[in-house]
């Protein structure tokens, strides 16, 4: 089973330039893929907790919020609230399949601003990555405090092949778009993917544009192995298999 861990060294060297920090956990009860997601028992805890417990692990002086529209995923959070966990029931409007993060996140800066904590800097950590570690939102961290010019930092894994030889199938199953130079893929330079494991934003650029992404990004690099977005059934199998639970 996979250890979260923290560093032993204090962290506000690395937040210092931050400000007030907010950590956004946003867990809607509703999936269509894999219902029930961020409920289901992955190694022996719902999947949600792997995201609390490893921010709780990061040991910065940050807000910790669950956002959520369901009752039972609060339920969850609720538990945690006596190590700093804040929890929120969001709106249903921002439930839907519709609804987009960066509402999600804007709605949850609002709150707490209104509650007398207004941040500075946001970091949003999906619970759909749960084989991410504390190293990783440190790693982004840094990247966002060295790079400190409102750019959206995301997290990213190299991908498994080159994209040239990715294409589309059309009619008749005719296989296009894809370069057939016989280039093998180690003649291809590196290239790199969203992973959706963290983002770290600037929360005054994401309150005045409306949404989590900037023009332009910066890219923290995790490992593949630890790059897993859940989407259905077999994301979470592979996920079960590599924490061997």
């Amino acid at each position: 089973m996979i250890i979260h861990t923290s560093s032993s060294k204090s962290t506000e060297p690395l937040t210092g330039d931050c400000g007030n920090i907010l950590m956004v956990i946003p867990a809607r009860g509703g999936s269509k893929r894999l219902p029930r997601k961020n409920l289901l028992s992955l190694g022996g805890q719902p999947l949600i907790v792997w995201t609390i417990e490893v921010a709780l692990a990061v040991g910065f002086d940050a807000r910790i919020l669950v956002t959520s529209d369901d009752e039972e995923i609060l339920k969850v959070a609720k538990d945690y609230e006596q190590q700093g966990i804040v929890i929120h029931k969001r709106p249903k409007a921002l439930a839907t399949d519709t609804a987009s993060t960066s509402d999600v996140l804007v709605d949850a800066i609002k709150t707490e601003c209104r509650e007398g904590y207004p941040p500075d800097t946001l970091i949003l950590l999906q619970p759909t990555s749960p084989l991410r570690d504390v190293s990783d939102i440190l790693s982004a961290i840094k990247v966002f405090k060295e790079n400190r010019c409102g750019d959206t930092v995301v997290s990213v894994c190299r991908v498994d092949h080159p994209t040239a030889w990715i294409g589309v199938i059309g009619d008749r199953l005719q296989f296009t778009g894809v370069e057939l130079s016989g280039k093998r893929s180690q003649d291809y330079a590196d290239e790199y993917r969203l992973n959706g494991a963290v983002y770290v934003a600037d929360v005054a650029r994401l309150m005045s544009s409306g949404t989590l992404f900037s023009t332009r990004l910066r890219a923290s690099i995790m490992p593949r192995e630890r790059s897993f977005d859940i989407d259905d059934a077999i994301d979470f199998r592979i996920c079960e298999g590599l924490i061997g639970g």
